[in-house]
């Protein structure tokens, strides 16, 4: 049997998250949304990454033995790309559909996972297969004529401050399954850790990756999961849960956050709540409100909805390649695009578009020419040994003429 991770109809809703990555490859605690799958069918099953169109050939390079946007002729289990699965739900649900073919689960109006027989995968991948997006919907469901069945207990990420409200216990769980045997404390081969560095595992289990560097005076307070190739500067704090990935650079006051590979925020300054998209690069003294002085719950824009978080604490989610300049506030609650520049005295708006250049001094924000976005973009990357591909390119290509046009 096979298995397909698909993105849905309802992915919009995570942007600027997503806008160059397969939604299934965000981060709510040790590892992407996609490992949490995949680490439970190693090499058992055939993958299959149903995307949108124009990140397809970026996934293409990402994933090379995965088959993008196409069905083999096999059984298949499809999972829903912005649900967080756990080995308890694998289990179940790989059970369930031993027993049950050609069948549906969904939860208030949302498919989470859906089984077909190599028939019906026949029939499905006439529409899978065109050049189209097709995005997944309850639609597609009833023109494969599936029987439905309601669940409930399945967590969806809904909004990108879904992926804050369930960090702790994600990471927690993602913890306990790398560090076995009662451990609290994992160190990777090759890491550097000074001697007057303080590891605090007594409010939760702390992992530090192959090849890391912790330097002077750093206190680290579990639970705390630290990739590989990265540096954390003298004097850091790190107050769990924390996830910051590989090849980051990190200094400062971090607390309740997830940072993707390849963030920059080597001096000082507090990120609360936050979530880092990859190649974002805070300036010295960029600090992120993440609760306001009246304790009232934060409201975040999503699309042209104004959604309640239900939380008095979340900080900034930024976009892929981003910069600060230095002393840079941010609000609670802030929604920052991609490649864009925050410089300026005061704090900026809580809505700053993708490709921009938003000025706190005087609250004007101006388009950034997409050739130098491109141009800074790929010398970013070219920094970390990291060549950036044709299929890359057009990914940002395309979200600066769907923001353009006011459409994305």
């Amino acid at each position: 049997m096979n298995i397909c991770i698909f993105e849905d109809f309802f992915i919009s809703r995570l942007a600027p998250l997503n806008y160059l990555r397969h939604t299934s490859e965000l981060v709510c605690g040790c590892n992407s949304l996609l490992e949490n799958i995949v680490s439970y069918f190693p090499g058992k099953a055939g993958l299959t990454l149903h995307s949108r169109k124009y990140i397809s050939g970026y996934c293409r390079e990402k994933f090379p033995k995965a088959m993008i946007n196409e069905l083999a002729d096999s059984d298949y289990i499809f999972f829903n790309s912005r649900v967080i699965f756990n080995s308890g739900n694998l289990i179940a649900l790989t059970k369930f559909f031993k027993k049950e073919n050609n069948i549906a689960i969904t939860q208030e109006g949302t498919i989470i996972a859906f089984h077909l027989t190599k028939n019906k995968v026949i029939q499905y991948r006439e529409v899978i297969n065109t050049e189209d997006d097709n995005l997944v919907s309850p639609a597609d469901i009833d023109w494969l004529d599936l029987k439905k069945t309601e669940s409930s207990g399945y967590r969806m990420i809904n909004n990108p401050s879904d992926l804050i409200l369930y960090k702790e216990e994600e990471l927690n769980y993602g913890l306990d399954n790398e560090l076995k045997d009662k451990k609290k404390l994992h160190t990777g081969k090759k890491c550097r850790i000074s001697e007057s560095a303080v590891l605090d595992t007594s409010g939760g289990k702390i992992y530090i990756g192959n090849n890391t560097v912790i330097e002077p005076f750093t206190y680290i307070k579990g639970p705390v999961y630290i990739g590989e190739n990265c540096t954390i500067r003298a004097g850091s704090q790190l107050y769990g849960p924390v996830r910051i990935g590989s090849h980051c650079k990190v200094s400062g006051e971090i607390t309740c956050s997830i940072l993707h590979s390849y963030v920059n925020k080597q001096h000082y300054g507090f990120l609360g709540h936050s979530y880092l998209s990859e190649w974002v690069n805070l300036g010295a003294g960029t600090t992120t409100s993440n609760l306001k002085n009246n304790y009232s719950k934060i409201v975040l824009d999503v699309g042209d909805e104004k959604v309640n978080t239900n939380s008095i604490f979340l900080g900034s989610i930024i976009g892929d390649h981003t910069k600060t300049g230095i002393q840079t506030m941010l609000n609670t609650g802030t929604m920052v695009g991609i490649s864009s520049n925050l410089y300026g005295a005061g704090y900026h708006t809580k809505r700053i578009p993708s490709f921009s250049w938003d000025d706190a001094s005087s609250n004007e924000n101006i388009a950034y020419e997409l050739e130098k976005a491109i141009s800074t973009a790929r010398v970013s990357m070219k920094r970390r040994n990291v060549e950036m591909s044709e299929a890359y390119e057009s990914m940002l290509r395309h979200v600066y003429s769907k923001n353009e046009e006011g459409t994305i």
